[in-house]
């Protein structure tokens, strides 16, 4: 007999964006988008030894890159923060803010990203949504999470 399988539905991976500070995290999740296509963006280079008739193709690193939406409801923590920023249009680090990327499944294994840069889109008023990519760079944390109070504890891992 196999083992047992479970689906992971869409509402098992989420992904939050702090709008507080680090001392005072605010996690606001991103609720009422209706994509979640998570890129690693590999990095590769292509290397010619002289051993093979064919070029090698080496992965260097990795940029994942998560593009997102919110739909426009006033009031939805992240539209309303996500709006400010639209509104601000901040350039530099202004435009970086922590990320957590919840994956789904029993090990509630999450990722924390401290440089999450906020790349505005379109704010699409007649498919009712602002369009952002999250790309999340810097030293990537692995770790789990928890959800307490509805927002997310992290905890890394032990090194």
């Amino acid at each position: 007999m196999a083992d047992a399988m479970t689906k992971l539905t869409r509402d098992r991976f989420i992904p939050f964006l702090n709008a507080g500070t680090e001392a005072q995290p605010a996690w606001k999740r991103v609720d009422y988008s209706t994509i979640f296509s998570l890129d690693p963006k590999p990095q590769t280079r292509e290397l010619d030894y002289i051993c093979f008739e064919n070029t090698v193709t080496e992965v260097s690193g990795y940029r994942p890159e998560l593009a997102q939406e919110i739909a426009l409801y006033e009031g939805n923590p992240l539209y309303d923060f996500l709006f400010e920023l639209f509104f601000r249009l901040p350039v530099g680090s202004d435009a970086q803010r922590p990320a957590l990327i919840c994956f789904g499944g029993s090990g509630r294994r999450c990722w924390y990203c401290p440089a999450c840069t906020v790349t505005l889109g379109e704010l699409d008023t007649v498919e009712g949504r602002i369009r952002f990519t999250m790309s999340l760079g810097g030293d990537i944390v692995r770790g789990t999470y928890a959800i307490v109070d509805g927002a997310p504890v992290f905890t890394p891992e032990a090194p």
